[in-house]
């Protein structure tokens, strides 16, 4: 690639390139009945995603009036695991435009990564189902490092993975966390404005917004990364 265009684009997944909101809305529907406890109204739910397994289960029950502790969560987590592991991708789809501009990214040598809260086995259970595998040249997911999303060492690892320096890289992603993320590794930060922030993402401070991502080629040659090193 010639020197002063995008080397690299790590995605969020949840938000960003896919709706997941009806399947984790049913997962948590099941996981709470079984409980005893009444479901939450899924446009709640939206407002739970994005911070990993663990926080998701928190907010869920909190939301029926229950308060877990760590270590109830805990021993939630692999019936969690579990029911979401048989029907991951029931009604979660790729947002319009996803599968056309990862492929043309793909194909014009900008490598790809996938770096989310969500669980790494079932992350790369969704990647297979949907089609995805192939495209990203890293997937990290929650549990790929000791820590999670805003701090920046599961997208280090990303950059690390695909071999690409945080000067020569855009993340792409849905949420405060991302940009955050971001921030903390040194990328140059767009967000999607269809996603699960729980703020508009118009009064966040990202380098540029993504209305679809059929745009994002384009929106690439215009916010170039800063600072960058020379190719392979």
């Amino acid at each position: 690639m010639p020197a002063g265009t995008t080397r690299a684009v790590v995605w969020d997944l949840d938000g960003t390139l896919i709706d997941s909101l009806p399947d984790l809305h049913q997962v948590l529907t099941r996981l709470l009945a079984e409980q005893g406890h009444p479901a939450v109204d899924q446009n709640r739910v939206r407002n739970m995603i994005g911070d990993g397994a663990a926080r998701f289960i928190e907010r869920g029950f909190a939301a029926v009036g229950q308060r877990l502790d760590p270590q109830r969560v805990a021993e939630l987590m692999p019936r969690f695991l579990e029911i979401y592991a048989a029907m991951p991708t029931d009604e979660s789809h790729l947002y319009p435009g996803a599968r056309d501009t990862l492929e043309q990214l793909h194909g014009s040598g900008i490598r790809q990564a996938v770096c989310t809260n969500k669980p790494k086995p079932v992350t790369d259970q969704v990647l297979a189902e949907l089609g995805l595998d192939g495209i990203f040249g890293s997937v990290v997911g929650g549990g790929s490092t000791a820590s999670r999303k805003p701090d920046s060492a599961p997208l280090r690892l990303a950059l690390a993975e695909l071999g690409v320096a945080a000067a020569d890289a855009v993340m792409i992603g849905d949420s405060e966390v991302d940009l955050e993320t971001a921030r903390a590794a040194g990328l140059t930060a767009g967000l999607v404005t269809f996603g699960y922030a729980r703020r508009p993402v118009g009064e966040l401070d990202a380098d540029f917004l993504v209305e679809r991502l059929g745009d994002v080629p384009g929106l690439l040659e215009t916010f170039i990364p800063a600072g960058q090193t020379n190719p392979d």
